[in-house]
């Protein structure tokens, strides 16, 4: 079908869905005090909105997860999996996960409630409709995010369609966004006004297994603007607006990483990692300080609930089953009822269609773990340990007599959890980091992996220091002698004279000295407030935090993850030169790409699996190319070695040829992206 067919049917569909939509088809949530009675109220339509992104919710993640690095296919794979992840171009609407109408029927649903929406009407003082019609313009931006993410340049319509007049007058050339116009739409559209709209209050979700906050359902509008000037990147000023957005949302939230989640992972005897799960999103439905969950896309028990999510867990391996228990109570005064519920198991198939890669294998094997034992003080390195993460992104089985390595973000052992995740405060450290380190602050992306940026972990300016005097030539240049030393000047007893110099000093990653008193200034590197002493590196979610101390006055961590000497491994000098750079002599431009590395490989060790991942790879592929760096071959590269490494058990590296047929195919990097239908301009 057409493009213009396409919104068509989603224009006429839609008007009517959310004329004659049931409660029996909506989400069930508990709005606490309200009272929505009428369709002017707009509670079913906003839930219908919420509805529609069940519909695109796993195939997020699976269109992410299998174009990456991150994963492979095995021979069970269907033929229209292993075309995507082939990079075949397969036709919109060839399958289920490649219908454009389905975003554009979310977009039309949002259309249509902020074209009826009344904001002003007021019930007990308060214009109760406002922090509804706030969400909706977040869920429309961010599933224009995903069409530009998916398929590069889109239609961009911000009218409802509910005839055909909308579409007969639509201007197809003059309407469309891609990366570098959709942050100024929104702009224009006036989104960045509901940063500060607070949620509706609905209490909780009910799914049928498990009552679930319903602001997990939220999307925060700065993250959405965060990401749309981050996925631009044109220059600094994006970098910037984007790192002011996510520090924003950190610090309003209070959102730190800290040491129960780094624990959650902590080695408790040598190989032997601790049972607390904290990649299980069962478990984090509560919102909270600590949550580590922002927002989320949910699932139900069985149909009789709602959307029941369950492909991702198919797909990686898990035979999901439904099951339904009514239950019957009688009240004091003799009332019989009956409350359902619900619940979803889940057995291993051992026919995963993806699994997870060689190159995600060897990345985690890769790392070393540090142990801190706080009663004999000592230290201990696990080089062969690997990234304790590992432990809770997969799940090793074995049939008969074969092991087999499952992804297990979805479901474990007989588990399945509730959700597709949309964000969680680790990925926007992560982004942050993204942001920080494009915007020309390395050090701070770094910090924020290593040892977590506060008080204790701050550059210190103005720091003062002896440095002996440099012999020049006339050009001005440092002068060497034969052996290659550098000449001091002497004074007339011979002795080298010395003259003072003022600098930055790191305390725990010895970066280069790039920030200036001015920069650390900036709002969005202020980390010295007491609401960030503990916070940690997102490293150490997976690697260990070591022996931390604290500082007597403040008490902040004072030490860092793996030791803060250069030769320890996860430090500024051994990660650069893991990356090819030298840190002593390489450029500002070299360094930043460097780091940005270093952030691709720690987004995969901490969101394997969640459905971020080949939207990443691009971003990151479109930033290193228009800084003069070859992205195009470097995002070709990982994808095609995403089996050209494997972690041997006895730690070595077993080489594998490069997909070179893959490789060469997305140097087209027309190939990243998926193919509209055709618009017909009849």
């Amino acid at each position: 079908m057409k493009l213009k067919n396409i919104l068509i049917a989603i224009g006429v569909s839609a008007f009517g869905a959310l004329s004659t939509i049931s409660c029996d088809d909506m989400l069930t949530v508990d709005t606490g005090d309200k009272s929505y009675v009428n369709a002017n109220d707009t509670l079913y339509s906003y839930l219908g909105i919420v509805k529609g992104l069940q519909g695109v919710a796993e195939r997020q993640v699976i269109l992410n997860e299998v174009r990456g690095d991150l994963t492979s296919f095995t021979e069970y794979v269907t033929d229209t999996l292993h075309a995507i992840a082939n990079f075949e171009d397969p036709k919109d609407g060839s399958c289920s996960m490649l219908n454009i109408s389905d975003y554009y029927a979310i977009i039309n649903n949002c259309n249509l409630y902020i074209a009826n929406a009344d904001t002003n009407k007021v019930k007990s003082n308060i214009k109760f409709m406002l922090p509804e019609y706030a969400q909706v313009q977040a869920i429309r931006a961010w599933t224009y995010l995903q069409l530009v993410n998916f398929y590069g340049e889109v239609p961009f319509i911000s009218e409802p369609i509910t005839n055909l007049d909308v579409i007969s007058n639509f201007d197809y050339a003059a309407n469309q966004v891609n990366k570098d116009n959709l942050i100024d739409k929104f702009v224009e559209l006036g989104l960045p006004k509901f940063v500060d709209t607070a949620y509706p209050d609905y209490k909780q979700y009910r799914n049928g297994a498990t009552n679930i906050s319903s602001r997990m359902l939220f999307i925060p509008v700065r993250l959405v603007l965060a990401d749309m000037y981050l996925l631009r990147g044109a220059d600094k000023s994006d970098y910037v607006n984007a790192a002011k957005y996510y520090y924003d949302f950190l610090r309003a939230t209070n959102s730190t990483v800290t040491p129960q989640y780094c624990s959650a992972t902590e080695v408790m005897s040598e190989y032997a990692y601790s049972s607390r799960n904290w990649g299980s999103y069962g478990s984090t439905y509560a919102y909270s300080a600590n949550n580590d969950v922002i927002s989320i896309i949910p699932s139900s028990a069985n149909k009789q609930f709602g959307t029941m999510l369950t492909r991702v867990a198919d797909i990686f391996g898990y035979t999901p089953t439904s099951s339904q228990v009514t239950e019957a109570t009688t009240d004091d005064e003799g009332t019989e009822s009956s409350e359902s519920s619900g619940a979803i198991t889940v057995s291993r198939n051992y026919k995963a269609q993806i699994v997870p890669s060689n190159e995600y294998q060897s990345l985690n094997k890769a790392q070393m773990y540090v142990s801190w034992n706080p009663t004999t003080l000592v230290q201990t390195y696990y080089e062969e340990a690997g990234d304790a993460r590992f432990n809770f992104s997969t799940e090793e089985i074995t049939y008969e007599g074969e092991p087999y390595l499952l992804a297990s973000k979805a479901a474990r052992g007989i588990n399945f959890y509730y959700s597709v995740p949309i964000y969680r405060k680790s990925l926007v450290w992560l982004r942050l980091a993204e942001a920080i380190n494009r915007a020309g602050y390395p050090e701070f992306a770094f910090a924020i992996l290593k040892d977590g940026l506060n008080a204790d972990n701050l550059p210190e300016p103005n720091q003062e220091r002896q440095v002996p005097v440099p012999v020049v030539d006339e050009e001005g240049n440092p002068t060497f002698d034969e052996e290659g030393n550098p000449v001091y000047v002497t004074d007339e007893e011979g002795k080298v004279v010395y003259e003072t110099e003022t600098y930055t000093r790191y305390k725990a990653n010895g970066a280069m000295n790039y920030v200036d008193d001015e920069e650390l200034s900036t709002f969005f590197l202020d980390f010295k407030d007491d609401m960030w002493i503990e916070n940690f590196g997102i490293h150490a979610r997976g690697c260990g935090y070591g022996s931390w101390q604290r500082n007597s006055e403040t008490s902040a961590p004072t030490t860092n993850i793996t030791g803060d000497n250069d030769t320890e491994y996860y430090n500024w000098k051994p990660i650069l030169a893991s990356k090819g750079v030298d840190a002593e002599t390489a450029s500002k431009d070299d360094i930043i790409n460097a780091i940005e590395d270093v952030i691709c490989d720690e987004l995969a060790l901490e969101l394997a699996f969640e459905g971020y991942r080949f939207c990443d790879l691009v971003r990151m592929a479109n930033h290193k190319n228009a800084s003069g760096y070859n992205g195009t071959q470097w995002l070709a590269a990982k994808v095609a070695d995403r089996n050209a490494r494997k972690a041997s058990e006895d730690g070595t590296i077993e080489a594998i040829e490069r997909d070179a047929e893959l490789y060469s195919k997305l140097q087209n990097t027309s190939l990243w992206y998926f193919t509209k239908p055709a618009w017909d301009v009849k």
